[in-house]
């Protein structure tokens, strides 16, 4: 990625539509915001996301010529966004012949909260007592991914993360509807406010750049969604042809 090239990023996995534009400082070695954009949609993405992209292009006074990079949150999350925000992006891919990041949502939340010392849990509520959810060590401001991405009870979490030094902060839409059973189980927790941690595309781009330079793959035609478990509508799909077919 060469100095101010631009990379669009979006992250649909949650009730948000969040979109990041960014371009790469060198000097710096990160990437810096131009615009960012984020409304709730309630999982209805396929409504608002190429209308919100170019809204937010047209306030920061570019196109879609001037973008080099795109990236986007590949899951979990919503069985919906997802396949909306991969389908939209790969689609911008292989129209602009751009490059496509496919960035796992729960580590592009972990850089909601900055830590130095500390445990991060994102939580997303998957539904049905579940939550999809990682667990992230941070140590003077180096990250490592201590529980991979998983769908699953707050119970067996909590039960996984074990003793743990330093502050465990839990956050994400998952952490808020939990928040009583989080407490009950880990009293040392500590829950970060809602408002504090509304999802950003920014996360997204800067994850993107990170996995850039670890040569990562960003042919479009291979980027794909982490769901981690099967969609409600295929379980009850499942359960209804199985209680036909038993004896």
């Amino acid at each position: 990625m060469r100095e101010h090239e631009l990379l669009l990023a979006c992250d649909t996995s949650t009730p948000y539509c969040a979109l990041s534009l960014c371009a790469f400082n060198g000097e710096e070695k990160r990437v810096h915001l131009r615009a960012n954009y984020c409304v709730e949609r309630h999982r209805l993405h396929a409504e608002g996301l190429l209308s919100g992209t170019h809204q937010m292009l047209e306030a920061a006074s570019c196109t879609l010529d001037d973008i080099s990079y795109l990236a986007v949150a590949s899951g979990p999350g919503s069985f919906t966004g997802l396949r909306v925000g991969l389908a939209t992006w790969k689609g911008l891919a292989f129209a602009l012949r751009l490059p496509l990041i496919a960035v796992p949502t729960l580590d592009a939340m972990a850089r909601l909260v900055p830590l130095y010392d500390g445990i991060a849990l994102p939580l997303i509520d998957a539904r049905m007592n579940e939550v999809f959810a990682a667990a992230y060590r941070y140590f003077s401001g180096t990250r490592e991914k201590i529980i991979s991405d998983a769908a699953c009870s707050v119970e067996a979490l909590i039960t996984q993360l074990g003793e743990q030094p330093g502050p465990i902060l839990f956050f994400g839409d998952g952490a808020e509807r939990y928040a009583s059973e989080i407490k009950n189980l880990l009293p040392s927790a500590h829950l970060v406010a809602p408002e504090s941690t509304t999802p950003r595309a920014d996360t997204v781009a800067a994850e993107a750049y990170a996995l850039l330079q670890q040569g990562v793959e960003t042919d479009p035609a291979l980027a794909a969604p982490t769901y981690l478990r099967r969609s409600q509508a295929e379980q009850a799909r499942d359960a209804s042809l199985q209680s036909k077919t038993s004896p």
